[in-house]
């Protein structure tokens, strides 16, 4: 695959935080159905798009969510974080165009943003979703978005 790639905050947690150590999966409170292979395999998903491409909405979430660990995981984790940030482009999606937008009730802001963002073009090319969540993947395949449903096509546990 070519192209951008916007990943879900519980894969964007698993990439952090695997990154930081394979270790810390395991430790960590949020992560408790995934593992070193998944971990892995999202690493060669992702490794397939010439980019990631970030939304404030989701690193809000990972930031919080990533550092419910111990130190000194946590301060490694933040660095992978900070390295990523640096990194990757940053796209700010405003929160009105995800409330303005049927799925908002249903799915919340943070994933009604994403489906936003799916339907721009980035580069002249439509970005691919990366998650976890069944029901977000479902409603991006519905609206003729491009998704990968992680949990149903990759997750080994």
């Amino acid at each position: 695959m070519n192209g951008v790639v916007i990943i879900d905050t519980t894969l964007m947690v698993l990439l952090i935080v695997g990154s930081a150590s394979r270790n810390y999966i395991s430790r960590h409170k949020r992560l408790g159905s995934y593992t070193v292979d998944d971990f892995e395999m999202l690493g060669l998903i992702v490794a397939e798009f010439s980019e990631i491409v970030l939304l404030p909405h989701i690193l809000t979430e990972v930031s919080g969510i990533a550092r419910q660990i111990g130190y000194p995981a946590r301060a490694e984790i933040q660095s992978v974080l900070r390295t990523l940030i640096a990194t990757c482009a940053e796209i700010p999606v405003q929160s009105i165009d995800g409330a303005q937008r049927d799925e908002f009730e249903r799915l919340g802001l943070t994933d009604a943003v994403l489906l936003h963002f799916c339907a721009m073009d980035v580069n002249g090319i439509g970005p691919t979703l990366l998650t976890s969540d069944t029901e977000l993947a479902d409603s991006a395949r519905s609206l003729g978005y491009s998704v990968i449903d992680y949990k149903r096509e990759f997750q080994s546990g």
